[in-house]
This record gives structure tokens, sequence and C-alpha cells, in this order.
């Protein structure tokens, strides 16, 4: 971008849009942001060419994970925008408490680093535990060969034998269990799995990507085709009592309301890299570390079962009176390159649900036998640049 003004909004909106939004975009804060990222440009883009330069040896098409110099800009400006924000409302004639002003400001516009740091305690070596049906998914990124550079079938060649299906055959028993570890015995109601590798500038290879979703679904009908089995929470079912989260929902309504109404059990919160589902209200993380991916149970679940955040140093995990009830896992692994000849990024980068079988078993006679699906999407793309966002 040749023009400054254009180029800091943008800077702006990708780094702190969310931020801002979530603060309630006060009156002239991010206009204010904006002018001071342009001042710093200049030595923004002299410190961004020697960070890559030296971070990429000179030969990414993508930028390395890391924090360079115009997120660092952008998040310099905000803090010092935001530090005369009670002197600006207060020259407006609006005047307040300024501990409560300053901490709630704070909390509103920092950039949250827990669900990053409780991914990293949630990662795990990438498991085996998916449905019968999604087995052939287990090779990754199967359609292409470094070792011989050449093509494997694309899409992979057991996508044919879920493409279209939006419930796995057999409900209930389709879900998959763990089969060792301290979680042997629980079953995955939740599956969400991307596997891609780059565009290649030799020899050509676009980029490809496969998304795989599997989730739990209490329906009365079948489900509509073209959607997820995923519905939408916030991730902080996994560090609140879901009683200040919920409302003050019950645990006999929410069974109530799980037994007779449609509900998609399984939930993507906002704390991930990646959107796949709009969520118009939700205060999105962002910063580094993030995985792209975070599931967890729908609220509803959360009331129904009466679970808590499980004390202690953990990641994602809720407990009930006996113990650990319902874990979310993270993986990523698999590193592949673009033709450069160095690592870029993960080809396999996934998340998964599990719950306890007791629990399953009760949460299974609350929907009720015929009502109970094993939700499950399974989507392939492939396009001559790469992109971060899944077309669905």
């Amino acid at each position: 971008m040749n023009d400054a003004r254009e180029f800091a909004t943008h800077i702006v909106d990708h780094y702190l849009g969310p931020r801002l939004d979530a603060a309630g975009s006060p009156a002239g804060l991010r206009e204010t942001v904006i002018d001071l990222v342009i001042d710093a440009l200049p030595d923004v883009e002299t410190l961004m060419g020697e960070q890559l330069d030296l971070l990429t040896n000179g030969h990414r098409s993508q930028p390395p994970d890391a924090y360079l110099a115009d997120q660092a800009a952008a998040e310099d400006s905000l803090q010092h925008a935001a530090a005369g924000l009670r002197a600006a409302f207060a020259h407006a004639g609006h005047l307040g408490n300024p501990q409560s002003f300053e901490r709630g400001a704070a909390a509103r516009l920092c950039d949250d680093p827990r669900a990053a740091l409780r991914a990293e305690l949630a990662r795990i070596p990438r498991p085996l535990t998916r449905p019968e049906m999604l087995k052939w998914s287990l090779d990754p990124a199967s359609w292409f060969s470094e070792r011989h550079q050449a093509d494997k079938p694309w899409p992979p060649s057991g996508f044919a034998s879920v493409a279209g299906l939006r419930s796995l055959p057999g409900d209930a028993t389709a879900f998959a269990r763990v089969s060792d570890g301290p979680h042997a015995g629980w079953v995955q109601i939740g599956l969400l799995e991307r596997q891609r590798t780059p565009a290649r500038r030799y020899p050509d290879q676009p980029t490809r990507q496969l998304l795989l979703a599997v989730g739990l679904e209490a329906l009365d009908e079948d489900p509509p085709h073209g959607t997820l089995p995923i519905s939408q929470a916030s991730w902080q079912l996994w560090t609140s009592p879901w009683q200040r989260l919920a409302h003050g929902a019950a645990t006999e309504s929410a069974a109530d309301r799980i037994r007779t109404t449609n509900h998609v059990l399984t939930a993507l919160t906002d704390a991930g890299a990646t959107r796949l589902i709009d969520m118009p209200r939700a205060r999105t993380l962002s910063g580094l570390g993030l995985p792209p991916f975070i599931l967890a149970p729908a609220p509803i679940v959360v009331a129904a079962l009466g679970l808590e955040p499980t004390e202690g140093i953990c990641g994602f995990s809720l407990s009930d009176a006996v113990g650990e009830a319902l874990v979310c896992r993270q993986w990523h692994g698999h590193l592949v390159h673009d033709g450069n000849y160095e690592p870029l990024l993960p080809a396999v980068e996934g998340a998964d649900l599990l719950i306890r079988p007791d629990l399953f078993t009760r949460l299974h006679d609350t929907i009720g036998d015929a009502r109970c699906r094993a939700g499950v999407k399974v989507h392939h793309m492939s396009a001559d640049r790469d992109d971060d966002t899944c077309d669905l």
C-alpha cells in the first residue's frame, strides 16, 4: 500500500479491530491510534525489512510466526492513545470513578494471553481417535508426496465415502472412543481438523486444504445440508462458572431443553485464530500462540451436567463432583514447505472434545436415542494462493 493512512488503517483494523469493537469503539480512539501508527511507519518499514530478512532468509512467501514491527507499533499506539481516554472523556464532560474506569478499559482493550497459554497446556501429539468413517484422513496431507514431488489423488480417495453426508451412520455409536492414555474410554463428541499444504512455486502446486468436523447434535429431523455440526460459544466456559455465563439457567431447565428442542451441542469458541462461523457478538481474542480452533461444549450442556472449571493449572477442562469430566485437546504438526526447502507451517492442526463415558451415557439418555446424532461435515478446496480462511 502506497498511502500511509490506508496502510496504518489496515494494520489497526487487522491487529486491534476486535478489541476496539469489544471496548465499544470509544470516540476518537481508533483515529488517534491510526495517527500514531502513521508517525511510526518510517521506523516500522525499516525494522520489518530487517526482521523479514533475518527470520525468512529472504525467501519465504508467507510471513513468519513472530511478533513483527507492525504489530508492535499498533500495540504501542493503542496503549499510548488509551492512556488518555479518561482525560478525553473528562474533557467531554463525562466523569466517573477513575479506578473502575481504568480497570474496565484495560479489561476490554488488553490482549488476553490466557487462551493461548491454556492451549499450550492442552497440546498433545496428534491422536488417532476419530470415527471409523474418517480413518482415511489419518494420513496427513496424503494428496502430496514431498519425496517424489508427485500428485496423489485429490480430493483424497476416502473423501467420496463421506462426501455429502451430514450425519454419520449409527448416530451415537459412530462417535470414537479414546483407546489409551489418561482419557482411555472417553467419548470424542467433537473433532475439528484442518489439513493443508501451501502453494508451491516449484514444482507448481496450488494450496490444498481439507477440513473435517464432527459434533454431537440433538435433532428431531435431519440437519440442513451445508451447515456445520458445530455451534458457537465463549471460551470463558472453560474458566468461569456457567451460572455467570448462562444468565442463571437451571440445571433442570437445561436438561429439559436438550430433551425437547433441537441443539448443536459441540461448539467452536471465540478464541480460535480461524473463523468458521459468524460470531457477531463475540469478543474474538487475538495475539500470538492462539491455535486455529478451540472447541467447547455448548453452554446448555455445561448447565445440564452441572460442570465447573477444573481447579488448578490446566488446559481446557471441566469437572464435576467425581472429577475431570470434559476436556478439549489441541495438536499440530507435520511441517511442510512451499518449495523453498525450509519449514513453513504445520500441515495438520486440530482439536477434539472428550467427555467421560458415564456423562456421555447421561447426556445420550437426556437427548434420546432417536434424536442423538453424530454430525459430520468434510470439505475440501484448492486455490492458487494461500488463505487462512476456511471457505465453507
